[in-house]
């Protein structure tokens, strides 16, 4: 009577090709999900990327520039004509024909300093990142 019931060595040549297969499947899975999460931008990322985008293309042809006291509004004439951009409580607004249209929603606190043609723009987003940002700003003189 040949009754044999036993672990061959096939069968755990087997279960390791098995095991190996699946680990490397396992680790390929979790390099690409960490891939994906430092390349993919955040929600509040492509907000500032295209408040940045706006406010640089505002910013051409500037007859005038100035910044109020409290740094919380920038007003600037262009040929066409006069910009205002403020801080008003959670949002970076612009007043346009006695309306505001927001151009950054979503942030803590913000602050505009200007030196020498040099428009430097802080903000504080709601998960506590700070984004900071300087334009040129080329003043046409008269």
């Amino acid at each position: 009577m040949n009754n044999e019931k036993g672990y061959t060595l096939l069968e755990a040549m087997f279960q390791l090709i098995v095991f190996v297969l699946v680990s490397h499947l396992f680790v390929l899975i979790m390099l690409w999900y960490v891939e994906m999460t430092s390349t993919m931008q955040t929600d509040e990322q492509s907000k500032w990327e295209l408040f940045v985008y706006d406010l640089n293309k505002e910013l051409k042809d500037i007859l005038a520039f100035s910044i109020r006291g409290d740094q919380k509004r920038i007003t600037f004439q262009t040929t066409e004509t006069v910009h205002h951009i403020d801080c008003y409580r959670n949002i970076i607004r612009e007043q346009v024909n006695g309306g505001h249209v927001p151009m950054l929603n979503g942030i803590n606190k913000c602050q505009f300093n200007y030196s020498g043609n040099m428009l430097t723009v802080a903000v504080e987003m709601p998960n506590g990142i700070q984004k900071e940002r300087t334009f040129y700003v080329p003043i046409i003189k008269k």
